[in-house]
């Protein structure tokens, strides 16, 4: 008899994970050896855009599958509006179990009406320093395992000189499994292991890096020698011909002053950005491992994204773009988007254009849930199946008031009341 009972659902976010920085998108550096083997397994997305570079409006336009202007998230000090339906609890309506590990960084009444079950961190806080600033889940955790002084010890980096001179660079020396990502995995892990069978599973996997700080801990610190990794080309060069809010952010943004990011502290940047995505990629596949001991997998849609990019040396800058200096380059919107079904297609590569709020609908058709009217996003189902991907003219993102359309050939970011913008011809330029 055919099973009919619906497909889990599990949805692996990662944090400021640009898209050219994991293996199966062309990084020859970076080791990424479970994300290139779901991508294998599965449909890789080649031009999956962010519609925001920060992460709260990201992510809610991820589970809105609306854009941040219309679900209210704009920035990452808004919070998205509260008629606005989440996926998590579309989903719980349909009888889901729903459950959020990690960092969520959703208001406090969304998390409540979507998830029936959460095991939280909280982000990095790269300008905290103390400990106390992370989730209760988390800290708990840390206290009742002996790992709160080591803890305090991280934190207490970020407030030493060296920290912000080295652009928030340090050696995390809180061990693996209980460092953000190793702490994250081993949860999830634990919770599918103990997951009810007979009730279908959404389950959604934050974890917490690539994002700054840059602070992986060992081994993956010691991963990739700073002196073997090249610049990025646009490293040295200069600002002169772009809006000015992009030098003002080069200058004035952060508590770092980005023109004075030589060569060689760069290199530690994406060694220990490197390093994070490695450990990153290690909780992957904690968690597909975790799926096939059950028995689960064959019965779960699998989807790995990040929320925005990172800008790593773009124009010798870092991080990404912020509310007073808004900026959409590429490197900070374009992101890995994987998904991976029972039946799909394997080893599928999908180069056309596609948006992040088209994630949410996609996963409910695979799941045979009709999407509600109000989501924005375009179901990509049938390029799972190998099929072609529903043609999307224009890719849209916002940074508040500054918006972004890229189409085939050109891309155009305007700027509201100024007298400049940028218009790229994407084939030159």
């Amino acid at each position: 008899m055919k099973d009919c009972s619906p497909l889990n659902i599990v949805v692996i976010l990662s944090d400021q994970l640009r898209a050219d920085c994991v293996g199966c998108y062309g990084n020859s550096i970076v080791r990424t050896p479970h994300i290139d083997a779901l991508a294998a397994s599965g449909t890789q997305f080649g031009q999956a855009f962010s519609q925001h570079p920060q992460c709260a409006p990201s992510r809610a336009s991820i589970l809105t599958s609306r854009y941040p202007h219309i679900n209210g998230s704009t920035s990452n000090y808004v919070a998205v509006g509260d008629h606005e339906l989440t996926l998590p609890e579309y989903l719980r309506s349909h009888g889901y179990r729903t459950v959020g590990t990690g960092k969520l960084h959703l208001s406090e009444n969304k998390l409540q009406s979507g998830f029936d079950t959460l095991i939280q961190t909280e982000g990095q806080h790269s300008g905290s320093t103390d400990p106390e600033v992370l989730h209760e889940h988390y800290k708990e955790w840390l206290k009742a395992n002996g790992h709160w002084e080591t803890a305090v010890e991280a934190f207490a980096m970020h407030g030493r000189p060296e920290y912000f001179e080295g652009f928030r660079t340090a050696v995390n020396p809180l061990p693996e499994d209980a460092y953000f990502d190793g702490w994250v995995g081993d949860r999830t892990v634990e919770l599918i292991e103990r997951h009810p069978v007979e009730k279908p599973l959404f389950l959604f996997v934050g974890l917490p890096n690539p994002h700054i700080p840059f602070d992986a801990p060992e081994p993956y610190a010691s991963m990739y020698p700073p002196d073997d990794l090249p610049l990025p080309p646009t490293f040295h060069m200069n600002l002169t011909n772009k809006p000015p809010q992009h030098l003002g952010y080069k200058h004035m943004a952060r508590p770092e002053n980005f023109e004075l990011l030589n060569e060689s502290a760069m290199r530690r940047v994406m060694s220990l950005y490197y390093g994070s995505i490695s450990l990153v990629d290690v909780q992957v596949g904690k968690v597909i491992a975790a799926l096939e001991k059950t028995k689960m997998l064959e019965r779960t849609i699998v989807a790995f994204l990040s929320d925005h990019g990172e800008l790593l040396g773009h124009f010798g800058m870092l991080i990404k773009s912020v509310d007073e200096y808004p900026m959409l380059y590429d490197v900070g919107l374009h992101v890995p988007l994987i998904v991976r079904t029972p039946t799909g297609k394997r080893g599928h590569v999908a180069d056309e254009p596609v948006e992040l709020i088209d994630l949410a609908p996609t996963l409910l058709s695979c799941a045979g849930i009709e999407a509600p009217p109000e989501m924005q996003g375009m179901s990509h189902h049938e390029a799972l199946l190998g099929g072609e991907v529903q043609e999307r003219e224009y890719i849209f993102s916002e940074a508040g008031p500054v918006k972004m359309v890229r189409g085939p050939r050109y891309k155009l970011v305007y700027y509201p009341g100024q007298p400049y913008g940028e218009l790229y011809d994407l084939q030159e330029d």
